[in-house]
């Protein structure tokens, strides 16, 4: 739904968001918990920012998917001349916040959750005033929504010359799985994952912003190589084409010709709807379950985390317990501890004996080796 925006503008205060849009940086990084990636973020902020002689500065920004944005403010208790300015805005090197173009001042703001925290020089120790998100933008393209209700497995990759490219797809152990949700991509590499913001335009056309973003773990050199030929592939606008059937299959193919073939599997989203993010912290050792389905089953030692906006713990971690269910895309390993991001759903199972909870990894976001 396309939002009716009621602008409150002086014309002393037009700020423009004139700088083109970047994603994520072109070096990888280890880090990719970020607010680009990692929040719904687009959307309608609105608030009072401080004015040196004034109540203060009514100001609504809108902040696209694509990169453009659109600013209003009004003085409070002054007569001005509504109107309203549009351009774009930039994403700094932290993915973290985001600054406004020239016209605008150069303000910067710290995206958070729901809200903007506008930045202030490091000198002044004032609190930062906050916009707070009050419409969430959900409009997605057709193919964007096909995009995200699957979960994508790589089933072949060839080159310019239908060749298979080497280590393409990987062995079982180490599946190429390919996801979308909001205006984000990620991709689980045969060693590495790969994340970045997206955009489909006509006629089919798939970019990633920037290029993906990467995390830098040491695999054997062929896993790698697969690693940096795919990043390769993703750097560059891919064509796309999908085969809408029972097991949909979505085909994406470069400039060159190198072509990458995924299998769809419905994602858990589209079979029972939005999910809740919990955090686990999973024990090192499993323990015996007390109602086993099996004789000698054991099961994951979990207790909840809760971390706050800068994801720093808060709280006391609650009791340990039995995890009775899998959780989806996770392997456990005796002797790691791991704290984990998962996205829990509730569903109705026709089997009796199938759980009704659903556990689906989104991040490990610990992960640490235990000495006995």
């Amino acid at each position: 739904m396309k939002a009716v925006l009621i602008l409150f503008v002086s014309t002393s205060v037009l700020s423009a968001c004139a700088q083109k849009a970047s994603a994520m940086p072109s070096e990888p990084r280890a880090d990719l918990h970020t607010s680009q990636n990692s929040l719904d973020w687009a959307g309608v902020y609105e608030g009072v920012l401080p004015c040196a002689d004034c109540p203060g500065i009514k100001t609504r920004l809108r902040l696209n998917n694509d990169g453009t944005c659109e600013r209003v403010v009004q003085y409070l208790e002054r007569q001005g001349t509504e109107q309203t300015v549009r351009g774009l805005f930039t994403w700094q090197a932290s993915d973290n916040a985001i600054t406004l173009g020239q016209h605008g001042g150069g303000q910067q703001y710290s995206v958070g959750e729901g809200r903007l925290s506008l930045l202030y020089p490091s000198s002044r120790a004032a609190p930062n005033p906050v916009l707070t998100l009050v419409q969430q933008t959900t409009e997605r393209n057709g193919l964007a929504q096909t995009l995200e209700r699957y979960r994508w497995t790589l089933e072949s990759a060839t080159d310019s010359r239908n060749r298979r490219i080497a280590m393409l797809p990987p062995s079982k152990d180490h599946p190429v799985v390919l996801s979308f949700s909001g205006n984000r991509l990620s991709l689980q590499g045969p060693c590495n994952r790969m994340m970045g913001g997206y955009e489909v335009s006509a006629p089919m056309q798939l970019t990633v912003r920037g290029g993906p973003a990467s995390t830098m773990m040491g695999c054997d050199p062929a896993l790698m190589n697969a690693d940096t030929v795919l990043a390769g592939i993703l750097a560059k606008p891919l064509q796309v084409e999908i085969d809408n059937r029972q097991s949909p299959r979505l085909r994406l193919r470069s400039a060159s010709n190198d072509t990458l073939i995924f299998t769809g599997e419905a994602t858990p989203e589209a079979l029972y709807g939005p999910g809740t993010t919990i955090f686990l912290e999973i024990a090192p050792q499993p323990i015996a379950c007390e109602h086993p389905p099996a004789p000698e089953t054991r099961c994951l030692q979990v207790r909840e985390r809760h971390y706050d906006e800068q994801g720093l713990p808060v709280g006391t971690p609650e009791e340990w317990r039995p995890l009775y269910e899998n959780i989806q895309g996770f392997t456990h390993k005796e002797g790691v501890r791991n704290v984990v991001r998962l996205k829990r759903f509730d569903r109705n199972p026709t089997d009796a004996g199938s759980p009704s909870t659903l556990y689906v990894l989104d991040l490990v976001v610990e992960s640490q080796l235990v000495t006995p």
